[in-house]
């Protein structure tokens, strides 16, 4: 097998300097290319046409899970190793029911984004010691998407509710908006913080914004409508 033919993807001019000499280092790497806007990432898979691409994620920047799902759906051979600073499981199952292969913390050794590159070229998943020490790296290797911009791991009831909390809605908005009760509104809420491990609503917008299925102008649109 030749060299693996990487394209570099972030926002930050400097960092991605610093990883292109990282990993050009490495016997049988070798990078074909660095992009730093979102929107022109698909085009320059088609140019250069790597075997993995190598994500610096920055939902702030649109390198977030919305173009992770919309390169997975038009590159079906897409091998995209993600890096990020969160080492929570539930952030792990969300890139990887958009579509990524592998997935490193940027406080990881160097050794876990090689073997993340190499296990990701040949179609596997890879999830870093940091993130697969705290729980079962098998059960998320086994995360699938089902249905469009969901996290695998929450239902598509509770995703609808999330992104109405962390824009802002009350328990009784939810509840009118989505035709519940106020009572089973509430009781998603309760649920959605367990599984997300946060307890206060803005705890919640911010994990939503992190991953990138809330923005600001969300928040304000929400606050608006109470």
């Amino acid at each position: 097998m030749g060299s693996l033919r990487l394209l570099l993807a972030s926002d930050y001019a400097l960092p991605r300097a610093g990883l292109r000499l990282l990993l050009e280092s490495v016997s049988g790497f070798v990078v074909v290319g660095e992009i730093d806007q979102a929107g022109l990432l698909s085009e320059q898979i088609k140019l250069v046409q790597p075997n993995v691409v190598v994500m610096a994620v920055s939902p702030r920047s649109g390198f977030g899970t919305s173009l992770i799902e919309s390169l997975a759906q038009e590159h079906r051979a897409l091998n995209l190793v993600a890096i990020w600073t969160h080492d929570e499981s539930s952030f792990v199952r969300l890139l990887i029911s958009a579509g990524v292969r592998g997935y490193v913390c940027d406080q990881s050794p160097p050794l876990e984004l090689f073997q993340a590159i190499r296990e990701a070229a040949q179609g596997r998943i890879y999830i870093d010691s940091l993130v697969s020490s705290r729980t079962d790296q098998e059960s998320l290797s086994k995360v699938k998407v089902d249905g469009p911009r969901r996290p695998a791991f929450l239902s598509r009831r509770e995703t609808d509710v999330l992104k109405l909390l962390a824009r802002g809605f009350t328990n009784q908005q939810v509840a009118d908006s989505l035709v519940l009760s106020v009572k089973t509104a509430e009781t998603y809420r309760v649920r959605l913080t367990r599984k997300l491990g946060v307890k206060t609503r803005s705890e919640l917008f911010n994990y939503a914004f992190e991953v990138g299925m809330v923005d600001l102008n969300d928040l304000t649109k929400g606050q608006a409508a109470k």
